[in-house]
């Protein structure tokens, strides 16, 4: 009912609200083509459900394990976000450089594209970093990887 009364008052919005719905069908129809105006709106529309197991970096400093509640959520991402960087950066790059760059740029070397800090080096930044963020002189620190499972309703630490 709509587009006919927009067809008799109007002949060039008609045709604008036309190729409007036949671009956004399309991308619809396409499932992950994006183009603006038209984006695909179904990309949020089931359930995520949660893993099985969850593995989860815990830092000890001089023996005592950090803890959440002890930082501010901007502190605690400084300390946790490297983390999950560094471990996952040959993924990273790899992922980057095969989906993105390789794919739109004729480069073979992909060297100049990943990230090449050594465990040494991101050991000696990560302490400095954990002193100025705790205030404390470290003497020692480990990083050690936890399981934890979701049993629905709370995580518990896994016993593989």
């Amino acid at each position: 009912m709509y587009l006919k009364r927009l067809y008799r008052h109007n002949k060039f919005w008609f045709l604008v609200i036309i190729l409007f719905i036949a671009g956004q069908l399309f991308i619809n129809y396409k499932r992950g083509v994006v183009c603006s105006p038209f984006y695909h709106y179904g990309m949020y529309s089931s359930v995520i459900k949660p893993a099985e197991t969850y593995n989860i970096p815990e830092v000890f400093i001089n023996g005592n394990r950090l803890a959440a509640k002890d930082f501010s959520p901007q502190q605690w991402d400084n300390i946790m976000q490297p983390l999950e960087k560094f471990y996952t950066q040959n993924d990273w790059n790899n992922n980057l450089w095969h989906t993105d760059i390789q794919r739109m740029m004729p480069f073979t070397d992909s060297s100049k594209f990943a990230n090449t800090i050594s465990a040494e080096q991101f050991e000696t930044w990560y302490r400095q970093r954990l002193e100025n963020i705790t205030g404390e002189k470290i003497n020692s620190y480990s990083i050690i990887f936890t399981d934890y499972s979701f049993n629905g309703s709370s995580f518990t630490k896994s016993t593989k």
